[in-house]
This record gives C-alpha cells, structure tokens and sequence, in this order.
C-alpha cells in the first residue's frame, strides 16, 4: 500500500496496539511524538491543529480490486488517525460504494489506497498527499529534529523513489547537503534535476564515511552494513522491509527510527488539513 513496497499483514497487525508505545518511543528519541513530528514537516506545531479534532470526520475506504484487501489495512489507518485524536471510520462498502458510502457519512478527508497509490484527499479543498511523498517528509522532519537540525549537515539518501525524493525535497529546503544513492543511475539524475545540488553517490560506503546522517528509503534488506554504525550515527529508515539489520540497530541505539504507516498516516493527514 506504500509506494515503496506492498504491505503484508504481518507488517500491521499490531499497529494500533503499539500506538501508544511508539508514540513515547518516538518522544525519546526525537523529541516529538506522531503529531509534533508530521506537524514539523510542514514547518508548524501540533498545536496549531487541535482545534480541527472535533470538526472533521475522515472516512477510510478499502479498495478491493487489484490485489485486493490487505487485512487490517484500513483499520490500522483509523487507529492512527483516532491515535492523533480526530474522528475516522471504515466504510462498510469498498470501492465506489464505499466512496459515496464515506461522502453520505459526512466524510471531509478521505483516505484510500489501490496496489499502486495510497492518498488522502481533502473533499472541500481538493488537497491531496501522497503516502510515498509525505512518508518521506515525514520521517526526513523527525530526521531534523532528533539531530538537533539539519542546516549545513551532510545526509545520505538510500533510495530514490517517491518517499526519498520527498525527504530530499524537506532536507534541502532545511539546508542539508544530499547525497543521494540508488541502484538506478537514471532516478538519480532525475532528483538532481529537480533539486539542483543533490550530489551522487557511487558506492553506499564511501558516503557513509562522511554523512552520520541518513534516510534509508529502499525496498531492500540489510543495504547498511553495521561496520559503518558510529556513536554519530542516526538513521530514519522509512523503507520496508527495513534496511538495517539487528547489529545496525543494537549499535544505532535510539538513534534510529522505522515503522510501516505510522508517520506517514500522521503527515498525510496534516498536509491536507494544513491552509
């Protein structure tokens, strides 16, 4: 359901019993919980979107055709949404069904999701986020925050799709120097044609001898090695599966952050609530 990758069941089954948790663990090691963090992405507090809690209703729609359903899927995304204290629902209907379904219910933001594209779309205004762009802020802004600010700070970007061009985009604009790695050359030069100053990477090692800071966004396994983990080091690793194996993870500490919807739930629904 992420640009990055299709979610398995396995990967959310426990979401919305760990919300709670992951929100603490998420304040120890940024600073900000769901909320701060998807907030900090767009450059505003958590405050400023309290008083939208009692007045918007947000209807999440399964999708059936494709694939089909991935079980827990839409719940998982009301949890978060119910987690950051607004209304939501499932609709009983998928599909078209469920869109008029979520339109008579009185829905202001809708979130769906198809084998290929996961967004939220704001009914009044015609916002729309895309999951891959906004999970890529998303975990770039916590990024930002758990390193003390990334202005003039070297970064290393695994992957870059549609979540690594988002967190480039908000790392540039904060005034990051990316390095930028993936398999294919051709996305690389893409990104740096639409961020002048990205700068390529060759080889993952050589870049992590300079950058203690990265965003690992690749649909890859184990693609950083722990012999490059430093007491420096802090990873935002919004790829699934993730890239970093129990060694890197032991040695990172809490100087690392991973989960499989939460911020980019978090950051969808502030972007199209934001004016």
């Amino acid at each position: 359901m992420r640009a990055l990758t299709r979610l398995r069941e396995e990967d959310i089954c426990h979401v919305d019993e760990m919300l709670s948790e992951y929100d603490q663990r998420l304040c120890k090691r940024v600073g900000q919980g769901l909320a701060g963090i998807a907030a900090h992405s767009l450059g505003r507090s958590a405050e400023e979107f309290a008083g939208l809690r009692q007045h918007v209703s947000i209807g999440v729609i399964p999708i059936a055709y494709g694939q089909g359903i991935i079980h827990g899927f839409s719940r998982s995304v009301q949890k978060i949404i119910e987690f950051l204290g607004f209304n939501a629902f499932v609709t009983d209907q998928n599909n078209i069904a469920g869109l008029a379904e979520a339109a008579a219910k009185g829905a202001k933001i809708i979130f769906l999701a198809d084998d290929d594209k996961f967004v939220a779309i704001n009914v009044a205004s015609g916002k729309v986020s895309d999951n891959g762009e906004a999970t890529g802020r998303g975990y770039a802004a916590a990024l930002d925050l758990m390193s003390g600010g990334l202005q003039g700070e070297s970064v290393l970007l695994v992957g870059t799709g549609p979540v690594g061009t988002g967190a480039a985009l908000f790392m540039a604009a904060r005034g990051a120097q990316v390095f930028a790695y993936d398999v294919s050359a051709d996305r690389v030069r893409q990104l740096q044609q639409l961020i002048p100053g990205v700068e390529a990477v060759r080889h993952i090692g050589d870049a992590l001898s300079v950058c203690k800071l990265v965003v690992e966004a690749t649909p890859a396994a184990n693609t950083i090695n722990k012999k490059y983990i430093t007491p420096a080091t802090m990873i935002a690793a919004p790829g699934i599966p993730l890239g970093l194996d129990q060694h890197c993870c032991l040695l990172l500490g809490d100087r690392w952050i991973h989960d499989v919807l939460e911020i980019g739930v978090a950051t969808m629904l502030f972007t199209v609530l934001a004016d």
